[in-house]
């Protein structure tokens, strides 16, 4: 009878300490946003992206801070394209160009035509990454990709990142190495 009480009581004792090591559920919290790399494009790309990431966490309960702060998280953003082919696309042209020049002033125009034009097929992918500030830990991982006609208005890095950035947030806290890809 002695024995059982005494493993009663160190069982006791061991399972608080256990507890204490699960690790803490993942929730929302502050969070500060790293700029992409400058070989992901222009400042104004990079910066569209980093917007829409921005807002998407906020979106999911997350509140935004500057990089300098001392927020709990910080999201890792990476954004690649790769050329996969080519496409035919109703892509409208540009309509009015005009031009100055030594001998006066030229102005065209484009009328709109039912061709179809051959485009290159671009495939983005936005990947953030969510890691805890204290020790630089991964937490939590999302992708999405999409794959758009180069030149169209839905390959502009703002709708782009439109798109991509809610789509990748929205699995949050679910965790998954595939990218969801969007149309």
């Amino acid at each position: 009878m002695r024995n059982s009480w005494m493993m009663t009581i160190a069982l006791a004792a061991a399972v608080p300490a256990a507890a204490q090591q699960a690790p803490e559920p993942l929730r929302p919290g502050t969070v500060a946003i790293e700029p992409l790399a400058k070989e992901a494009g222009p400042a104004a790309v990079r910066q569209a992206f980093a917007d829409a990431v921005e807002r998407a966490l906020m979106d999911a309960r997350f509140t935004a801070l500057p990089v300098t702060s001392r927020s709990r998280y910080v999201a890792r953003i990476k954004l690649t394209r790769t050329a996969r082919g080519a496409v035919t696309s109703n892509a409208k042209e540009e309509g009015v160009a005009t031009a100055v020049g030594n001998w006066g002033v030229a102005v065209g125009m484009m009328l709109p035509s039912d061709k179809r034009q051959l485009r290159g097929l671009m495939v983005t992918e936005l990947e953030v990454e969510i890691v805890l500030r204290e020790g630089m830990q991964r937490v939590w991982r999302g992708r999405a990709v999409t794959a758009q006609a180069e030149g169209t208005k839905a390959d502009a890095p703002a709708a782009l990142a439109a798109k991509l950035a809610p789509a990748v947030i929205r699995r949050f806290p679910a965790q998954s190495d595939e990218a969801i890809s969007i149309p």
